[in-house]
């Protein structure tokens, strides 16, 4: 019963380990941030850094999911919350997933993740 409880506890962690800031597929490190609720289009939950950024975070996915869904793939730089984000996939430790972060040199980033 503990390691099944232990096992869940460490998915907990890994679901919400989300990327430092840094530039747009840049692998460098890993900070835990926040959960900010799930894009209505994709249904992937979105994640940022901090609580303060969470309506942010939201109206960049929903830009995104947007660009996505009208056949943009691969890399790509969406206008959002008044800012210019640059988003793609990347590699994560379970699943892929998907991440902005600001062009503005501020290292804000938004995460899409199943």
């Amino acid at each position: 019963m503990r390691s099944a409880a232990a096992g869940a506890v460490g998915i907990a962690v890994l679901a919400l380990t989300a990327p430092a800031a840094r530039a747009a597929g840049e692998n460098t490190s890993e900070a835990v941030g926040v959960i900010c609720g799930t894009d209505r289009a994709s249904g992937l939950a979105v994640g940022t850094a901090h609580a303060r950024d969470c309506a942010t975070a939201l109206q960049v996915a929903s830009a995104y999911t947007r660009s996505w869904n009208s056949g943009g793939e691969g890399a790509t730089t969406i206008h959002a919350a008044g800012s210019v984000w640059n988003c793609r996939e990347q590699p994560g430790p379970l699943n892929p997933y998907q991440e902005c972060v600001e062009t503005g040199g501020t290292g804000r980033w938004v995460t899409l993740m199943s």
